[in-house]
């Protein structure tokens, strides 16, 4: 899109971000909810088949391994609909433009064109808060596996 972008298209991009936005978060708090609740019915089954170190260590490390790859799912979404959009020249331009966003990295050598420059502040703002909700479930999961008899 050219920055002579009509202002239909500028709503209609700013809105489906916006729902990108809405469908992520969702999916990644859904992750994070049904992954604790997992973790907390599983205790029995980790404990009765490795040694309670060891179990608490999978299951800290499984969690880490889900997130890391929900913040991957996350970038390569933001990055089809920057592509999809016209907003970047390709899908690895875009990847990397989510990248340094969302880890508020920023290196500003890849920029979205004006108008939609506003669109990597809103990646940047939902990446922060993803992290941090990240952070705090592997905070809680560290706990539960601190305090329990693993």
């Amino acid at each position: 899109m050219t920055t002579s972008a009509s202002k239909s298209s500028k709503l209609r991009v700013y809105s489906l971000a916006f729902l990108l936005v809405l469908g992520l978060f969702y999916l990644h708090t859904a992750l994070i909810f049904d992954v604790a609740g997992a973790l907390l019915r599983a205790q029995p089954w980790f404990l009765e088949r490795f040694e309670p170190h060891e179990a608490g260590k999978m299951i800290v490390l499984g969690c880490f391994v889900i997130l890391f790859f929900a913040h991957i799912l996350d970038a390569v979404a933001w990055a089809l609909f920057l592509r999809w959009g016209g907003l970047v020249c390709s899908f690895l331009e875009g990847l990397y433009f989510v990248g340094t966003s969302i880890s508020t990295l920023g290196y500003g050598d890849v920029v979205l064109a004006k108008p939609w420059q506003h669109i990597g502040p809103m990646v940047a703002i939902v990446g922060v808060l993803k992290f941090g909700c990240s952070t705090a479930f592997l905070f809680f999961v560290i706990q539960q596996v601190w305090h329990s008899p693993f």
